[in-house]
This record gives C-alpha cells, structure tokens and sequence, in this order.
C-alpha cells in the first residue's frame, strides 16, 4: 500500500528533527532555536509599530507579560 503524501511528510519530518537536537519538543511541534524566528518577530513587531498606532498598548502589554512569564519559567526550570 502507499503512503499518503502527509505520512511521507510526517517521517521525514520526524528523521530530520531527531538529527536537528531540538530545543523542546510539544506534541509532535519542534520547537528549535533558530536564530531566524527572533528577526522574523523584531521585523513583524517594527512594521505593526510603525503601521497600527492603536495597537501600541496591546504590545507594550504583550511584552511585559511575555518577559515576566519567561522570567518566571526560567526561574522555575533553573
């Protein structure tokens, strides 16, 4: 029987994060720490600060609440 391209995905997929390390693994979501996602974010969050004046609290907000929860995660797993 053939596999379904999504299953063919789904192992190669899995092979290719077992050689990669991972920072953390969530379910079957490969967390890897890639330095891309942080310049990905820090361009997003220039372009919606630049763009949408309005939602400048909310990320003001999310900031605060994101370092305090990594704060408190990283005081935790210490």
């Amino acid at each position: 029987m053939r596999q379904s391209l999504s299953s063919a995905f789904a192992i190669r997929h899995r092979e290719s994060a077992e050689r990669r390390d991972p920072a953390t693994e969530i379910g079957s979501l490969v967390v890897t720490d890639n330095p891309i996602g942080a310049v990905l974010s820090i361009g997003m969050f220039i372009i919606v600060w630049g763009a949408l004046p309005v939602v400048r609290p909310f990320l003001i907000a999310a900031i605060g609440l994101g370092v305090s929860y990594s704060a408190v995660l990283w005081v935790r797993r210490r």
